[in-house]
């Protein structure tokens, strides 16, 4: 059996595409870049952190991130493992991500891993974006600033934005 290169070089394309897009939309949030992650949103996604944290429509994602994420909480996502199902202009990606939020006001840093289940359209004038994200965290750990006596916060992504 061959396989057709224009199909193979197109499928290559989406899935580099579709790389990108998620790691826009991870950096968007820990760098707070807010018009970056509404970017990478089709505007009727859904995302499902959590069973009871559940949001409706990019414009509401990227308020309640905004709201969230406060100059106090500091979050470093990374990504792994993508495995990517691309049907036409549709497509279905399962990642692995591991997470630290450090919470500067409550003094507490917790760090997670979930796998990330996210489903994509291709827009004819945007791209790829994201219609839908839905966490399984499966690992969770909070440790208090007490417990980690050399633990010291040197700066806020606010503050990282202004460097030279």
């Amino acid at each position: 059996m061959t396989t057709d290169p224009m199909t193979t070089d197109r499928q290559s394309a989406d899935r580099w595409a579709i790389m990108e897009l998620k790691h826009r939309y991870v950096r968007g949030v820990d760098l707070r870049d807010w018009d970056g992650v509404a970017a990478t949103l089709a505007p009727e996604m859904t995302a499902s952190y959590r069973p009871d944290l559940v949001t409706e429509g990019a414009e509401a994602l990227v308020a309640e991130l905004r709201s969230r994420l406060d100059e106090h909480r500091i979050t470093v996502h990374q990504l792994g493992h993508p495995s990517i199902e691309i049907d036409g202009d549709r497509a279905t990606a399962t990642w692995t991500m591991s997470d630290r939020t450090i919470c500067t006001d409550i003094g507490y840093v917790v760090e997670g891993a979930s796998v990330s289940h996210d489903t994509y359209r291709r827009d004819p004038d945007r791209g790829w974006l994201v219609t839908a994200i839905r966490y399984d965290r499966f690992c969770e750990t909070t440790v208090s600033f007490q417990d980690m006596p050399s633990f010291d916060v040197r700066a806020t992504p606010y503050q990282m934005l202004d460097l030279p």
